[in-house]
């Protein structure tokens, strides 16, 4: 008898040739240049775009693996990328399941490694998700009253209001308008190395343990207890504030561009457009994720201290059909805390999308040819009263020109001035809270607290004085 395949033996990942590794790492380099589409974009050479050279090269790794996960050098480090988005799941969940699965590691298009929080969910009673629906309507009420002249909210007054809804829907009351405890999360969230992020978490869990005592919010309804309470909130305010931050309004855009369908009601299209906002804008486009122990993977042996880089944002682009959005939560299987924050995401662009139509005025977004990445912070989306009784300006609000006499547009034109050096004061105070020398001890917690509750009153009152010149005005 003749064996032709033994199914204990096991073999090395495939290597990547030389130029291979080159191409790739060139790859990687092109996303730190956003406009280096646009020429290919205006003379009509699309082949040319970073997305189709990246799926063209990720096309030719697979082809030449077999579409096995394949071993890559590049002047960013050394990878095991797998090829398809069902085998890095796959490979992952083999990886948990074996304990051999360590700390993952958000690489940003700059190049940059920020460590991502642990899984560690609060459960999600099913009742609760009533609560999200009114929360979720009240805040996009807020959005809507946060309207500029033009009928766009800033990305600050966005911001603000996602990050109230995620600490009202996770914490409660009491800690919405607690923005000290989003700017510690981004602070964790923004840390270079594992070091720095253990020293900005034990600060974050140190500002939730006056929540946690108090109660409120999911937390309440769940009645979570014990040692891991502060970091499955921690994680559970992470995926939402990502969520409610970055992909509602990604899906806003998205939505203002689909073809109006008369079959799917506006809740359908709503929720749709956020999971096509995940699957083309993941919050985490690529992570890292390091081999703790060696583990057996099908019939390829990992070996510890391998880094596998999960792209996800070109996983899902070289996929043939539109596949499931990726979850938020770095590690496979089910997490409730990320479906919680798609429920969130999808709550509010819903109440929004009921009450408002979204209108994109930049960047120019084609649904035919979408872009391969979708910033929030550059998005300039409308949000026009259905009836049309409001439409967006063609462009910007004109800077005050020197009036003649003391007419009303006189005072609008100052009122404008000093509204805008309101938002100008509010935003220094933010930068100076946000400033790394407020991290070491409650004191310094305790000042950054008191520097942005004054940020935020010189946020409202600016927006009480810009909606005072536009009453000036008309």
């Amino acid at each position: 008898m003749t064996v032709l395949h033994d199914p204990t033996e096991s073999r090395e990942p495939a290597t990547a040739r030389p130029l291979e590794n080159v191409l790739f790492g060139a790859a990687l380099a092109a996303q730190r240049i956003p406009w280096i589409d646009a020429p290919a974009r205006a003379l009509g050479l699309t082949p040319l775009t970073r997305e189709s050279l990246t799926r063209q090269l990720m096309s030719h790794l697979k082809g030449s693996t077999s579409g096995r996960p394949v071993r890559l050098h590049t002047p960013f480090g050394a990878y095991l990328a797998p090829l398809d988005a069902d085998d890095a799941a796959d490979l992952l969940a083999r990886a948990h399941d074996a304990g051999a699965l360590g700390r993952a590691d958000h690489l940003t298009p700059e190049g940059r490694r920020h460590p991502v929080a642990p899984h560690a969910a609060v459960p999600v009673p099913p009742a609760f998700l009533r609560d999200v629906h009114a929360l979720a309507a009240q805040e996009a009420a807020h959005l809507i009253a946060a309207r500029h002249a033009d009928a766009t909210v800033s990305w600050e007054d966005w911001c603000t209001v996602a990050g109230r809804l995620a600490r009202r829907v996770v914490l409660g009351e009491a800690a919405a308008e607690d923005t000290l405890l989003g700017d510690l999360l981004a602070a964790a969230g923004s840390a270079e190395d594992a070091h720095e992020y253990t020293e900005r978490a034990a600060a974050l869990h140190r500002r939730l343990a006056r929540h946690l005592r108090d109660g409120g919010g999911l937390v309440d309804v769940a009645e979570a207890t014990g040692e891991e309470t502060a970091a499955a909130v921690e994680h559970t305010l992470d995926l939402l504030t990502q969520a409610t931050t970055h992909t509602a309004r990604q899906a806003l855009a998205l939505l203002a561009v689909q073809p109006a369908l008369p079959a799917p009601s506006v809740r359908e299209r709503a929720e749709a457009a956020v999971d096509e906002a995940l699957r083309r804008y993941p919050p985490r486009a690529a992570t890292s994720y390091e081999v703790l122990a060696p583990f057996r993977w099908h019939d390829v042996s990992i070996e510890a201290g391998t880094d596998v880089l999960c792209a996800t944002a070109w996983l899902n682009a070289l996929a043939e059909g539109p596949g499931a959005a990726p979850s938020l939560c770095a590690v496979p299987g089910e997490c409730e805390a990320a479906d919680l924050a798609v429920f969130t995401a999808r709550a509010l662009v819903t109440a929004l999308a009921e009450a408002v139509e979204p209108v994109v005025l930049a960047p120019r977004l084609d649904p035919d040819d979408l872009p391969t990445s979708l910033p929030p912070a550059t998005l300039s989306v409308a949000l026009v009263a259905a009836d049309g009784s409001a439409t967006p300006a063609p462009s910007a609000e004109p800077a005050p020109a020197p009036a003649q006499g003391r007419t009303p547009a006189h005072y609008a034109a100052l009122t404008r001035q000093s509204a805008h050096s309101l938002e100008e004061h509010a935003q220094r105070l933010a930068e100076c809270a946000r400033d790394s020398g407020w991290n070491h001890d409650a004191v310094g917690e305790r000042s950054r607290m008191l520097l942005l509750a004054h940020a935020e009153r010189c946020r409202r009152a600016a927006a009480d004085v810009r909606n005072a010149a536009r009453w000036l005005a008309h």
